[in-house]
């Protein structure tokens, strides 16, 4: 290879290095032209991003809200991470695809925010689907929708991030539709699959039934192997009102991306 090719390749390896979760995570947003700002809810800070059919938007009928899945909570499965944010922003990809109205919801000490007061590694480990968590969620959004109060409201949610929408749906009467990507649904059954230590200070979606009035779309991988498809499926036919959507081919990341147009014309 070229020197000089060498040396810009090592330029940029080194500036992705020093690039944090967070700040890449941002800087994709501001690429796809979101607005970002954040919430205090006195338990966490969160961080929001909406797009421009929020701001532009004058009937305020219906708001799509996306939650992401856990990033990576430890490094190489052994330390606790710094960041827990996502290292794969997929959750912006289907966002910026989405011309609805449409806000992305941050979770507790994700997104720069691990390092202040309140957060504490338990909060993306043992504690990431706990009541404080749900709890700090649900005061966000309602902050949210106070200063954009629209009328019905479709959560998203893709692996975790699923599992928090789940959570956070029985606190809005608003809320006409649920939608998991590749969503951890079982808390439990998923721990014993992939033998990890249960997360006891979690909640579980699992044991909750919810309202029938909440349209539920559960879509799965049949390859994925982080959370697989059986979990999804037992979860989906013990809900009312729920339909389980299984794509072939697809793993956990691979190809909702390419997918998503498809679906949001489900919403």
């Amino acid at each position: 290879m070229h020197k000089k090719w060498l040396i810009l390749l090592l330029c940029l390896f080194e500036l992705l290095a020093c690039t944090s979760p967070s700040k890449y995570f941002a800087q994709v947003a501001d690429t796809f032209g979101f607005y970002g700002f954040s919430v205090n809810t006195g338990l966490f800070e969160h961080q929001l991003y909406a797009n421009q059919a929020v701001i532009q938007s004058s009937s305020n009928q219906k708001l799509h809200i996306y939650l992401d899945g856990d990033g990576t909570p430890w490094e190489q499965q052994r330390w606790v991470a710094d960041d827990p944010t996502s290292r794969n922003p997929l959750i912006l990809k289907l966002m910026h695809q989405d011309k609805s109205a449409a806000i992305f919801l941050g979770r507790p000490c994700y997104h720069g925010f691990s390092k202040t007061t309140a957060c504490h590694p338990k909060y993306w480990t043992s504690h990431r689907y706990s009541q404080a968590v749900v709890n700090s969620l649900v005061a966000a959004l309602k902050k949210c929708l106070a200063k954009y109060p629209f009328k019905q409201l479709v959560l998203i949610g893709y692996s975790g991030g699923g599992t928090l929408a789940a959570l956070i749906a029985p606190y809005f009467p608003k809320v006409t539709t649920l939608v998991t990507v590749a969503a951890n649904l079982d808390v439990d059954a998923w721990s014993d699959y992939h033998g990890y230590s249960p997360l006891n200070e979690s909640l579980n979606p699992a044991t909750l039934a919810l309202n029938a009035r909440i349209r539920q779309i559960h879509l799965a991988g049949l390859e994925d192997t982080v959370v697989p498809a059986w979990i999804i499926k037992t979860y989906a036919d013990k809900q009312v009102n729920a339909i389980y959507l299984p794509f072939a081919d697809f793993n956990h990341q691979c190809c909702w991306v390419d997918a998503w147009p498809n679906i949001l014309l489900m919403l």
